[in-house]
This record gives structure tokens, sequence and C-alpha cells, in this order.
């Protein structure tokens, strides 16, 4: 009898665990699976400026992006030095003795670069007396290496210079494509303290707000999302894949506060490379960007959308007298389309194309002159400023 009632206990153990772990089942998958609460799309259209944006499963991509930002971020932040006035070394009586005089304090640089050669170079928007007097200054990395400044080279289209120090295998950063750098994007601000801050780009601002462009001037700054520019006081920019994107300028009560794309400095840093000095390019006209511009009436397949129209700008001039588009041939109503089989766009317009080449590049140029397609070759000049 014994035995009867304990193989029924055990059989009733059995068939109670089975039941329960269906039951267990059924409710995890109604609850965990189904649940809205746990599943439902985050939604951020009141919360975000009203842009509606949805994220769908948004841990996991709250957790990839945070791993890609950290990494973004310790990777670039090797690459950016410290401007710290030179100090003198405090005679110590023992080794073992501590004197604060001894030590840069790491949070307190007047300036701040960024590595662009393994051998030396960095650019950075000195202070005024900095370039005044660089023997006076000192240059520290992330890894507390201490350098003397062998020589500063100023940028005279911008307020940058481009310093050099006696040292190699020093860590850089690849430059973005300009076409790379686009509305949207996500951005990393980072500085030499450590300090980082991640948003987007929401406008490349033209630098005017006049119609005609130049071929040889800068082709405007960088705008940020919801943040004052003077969060950016002399920072460095980066794209979540660590290349180089932009540089804000130092705060000064004349100027500051603007981010310049890499594509400003593209052409001074080759030619700074080439010939240990700053050559920028000069092609010498005015011009219309014909992707601003929309049809009013007609085939607008008859016309083209894309592409720089040479045009007079409020002095009346459209091609500089003597510049090598003048010696071409190039006159007022040319349009541009190409630059070494690069054809003028959105991303690409041709002050940008002209700031990628320095002077003594061969480009060859594509134009429509009334309804007849043209090339021709140019050897571009030193930009005079």
């Amino acid at each position: 009898m014994k035995k009867n009632n304990f193989l029924l206990t055990i059989i009733l153990i059995v068939i109670f665990g089975l039941a329960a772990g269906i039951v267990g089942e059924i409710v995890a998958r109604g609850y965990l699976f189904n649940n809205d609460a746990l599943l439902k799309e985050v939604n951020f259209s009141h919360d975000y400026n009203n842009q509606g944006v949805v994220i769908k499963d948004a841990k996991n991509i709250v957790i990839e992006q945070n791993v890609k930002v950290n990494e973004t971020i310790n990777s670039v932040s090797t690459s950016i030095v410290g401007i710290f006035k030179k100090q003198a070394t405090v005679k110590r009586s023992s080794s073992i003795n501590f004197n604060l005089n001894n030590y840069y304090q790491l949070d307190q640089s007047i300036g701040q670069g960024l590595i662009i050669t393994s051998d030396g170079w960095i650019i950075s928007d000195l202070p005024k007396e900095v370039v005044s007097s660089p023997i006076d200054y000192v240059i520290i990395t992330k890894d507390k290496n201490i350098y003397s400044i062998d020589k500063i080279i100023k940028d005279d289209l911008t307020s940058f210079s481009f310093i050099h120090i006696l040292a190699k295998d020093l860590p850089v950063r690849k430059f973005a494509n300009s076409d790379e750098i686009k509305n949207g994007n996500l951005v990393i601000a980072m500085d030499f303290r450590g300090n980082s801050i991640l948003t987007s780009i929401i406008n490349q601002q033209v630098k005017n707000s006049e119609l005609i462009s130049y071929s040889d001037g800068l082709s405007g700054n960088i705008i940020l999302n919801d943040l004052s520019q003077q969060s950016f006081n002399g920072t460095f920019f980066f794209n979540l894949s660590g290349d180089i994107i932009a540089f804000a300028d130092r705060l000064e009560p004349d100027r500051g506060g603007t981010i310049k794309p890499i594509s400003y400095f593209t052409g001074a840093i080759k030619s700074l490379l080439k010939y240990k000095e700053i050559r920028r390019a000069s092609l010498g006209v005015n011009y219309i960007d014909l992707t601003k511009l929309a049809l009013i009436d007609g085939d607008s397949n008859n016309y083209l959308k894309n592409g720089a129209v040479i045009s007079k700008d409020s002095k009346g001039v459209s091609i500089e007298k003597d510049s090598q588009a003048f010696l071409a041939g190039l006159k007022a109503g040319d349009v541009i389309t190409s630059i070494d089989n690069v054809e003028l766009d959105e991303n690409n317009n041709l002050t940008k194309i002209i700031q990628q080449h320095i002077a003594g590049d061969k480009i060859n140029i594509e134009y429509w002159r009334q309804g007849e397609k043209k090339q021709t070759e140019i050897v571009l000049k030193p930009l005079k400023l």
C-alpha cells in the first residue's frame, strides 16, 4: 500500500511540474515578449523638438551607439595635445620630496592642438602670445611627453597656425572627405582636457548671404544642433569613425566660436607637407552655384541643374584679370560642371574643390558655353592674400 502511495506521489509531482513549466512559459511569452512596456517603440515625437523621431529596439541601439562613441573618444584623444607656458624645474633636495612646482597641471593648458602628421606637425588656433614667443611654451601629449616648439607657420587665410615639434611616430587621424560631411551626421567634439560632446550637423552655412561665391575663398562654417558655439571653444570634431571633420577657433572679443570644416585646411596642409610653407591654390572666378536655384518656367531637362555659372560680383568682376581662368579663356556665362572628373553638386561646390588643391596643381575643367560642351587644362597659381 505504502509502495503504491509512493508511486502515486511521484507521478503527481511529475504531472504538476510539467504543468507549472507550461504555464510559466505561457506567462513568460505573454508578458516578456508581448508586453507593450518592454517592446513598444520609443517615441520622441513630443520630447525631441517635435521632430517625430521614433526608435525601434531602443535598448540595443543605445548600447551599440554608446560603445562606438566611447571607442572613438578613446582613440581620438591621443591625437589632441595641450599647450602650456614653459616652467623651470625647481631644484630638489631629495628625490622623494614632492614639489608641485615641478609639475605641469594638465587641466591648466592655455590652448590645444591636433596632431596632423606623425613627424610633428600640429594645427591650432594659437593664443597670440604663443605665436609671438613660441620659445616660452611647450606641447604636452596625452601620454605626458613634453616637447619644445620647433617652428610656427601662420595661416593668413584663417586664424589657425601650424606648429612643428621634433617628434616621430605620433598618433594621427584620417581627414574625412568633404562629401562625407553631411547634415544630420553625428559628431563628437573633443578637447585636450577630456571634455566631449555628442551632437549632430544641422547645416553647412554659406560664408555670406550673397548669391555670388568666390572660387578662392572659404566655403562656409558648420552649424551644430541645439548647442551654443561657445561650447566648442578651440575644440576638434570627429565623425564616429574617428576621422577629422572640423576645427573650432578660439573665442576672442573680435571673433571666435565658428566651426570650420576640414576642407578649409586641405590645401594648406598639402602644401605645408610638400613645400614646408602654405601655398593655397587660386582659380580667380566669381560664380553662382546652380544647386541653390530652381528654374521658374520651362523644361528643366534642357537646363543644367548643377554647376558653377561664372558671374559678376558686386564690383562687376567675373574673372580676375591675369588669373589662370582668365588666361585659359573662360568667360562670364560659362558653366563649370566638373574638375578632374569630379562633378560639381551639393556636396562639392567649386570653392570646396579648389580648396583641395595647392598651387602648381594641373586641373582639367569641363564647362558649357552656349550649349556646347568644352574643356580646358589649367595650372593653378598661388593665392595672394
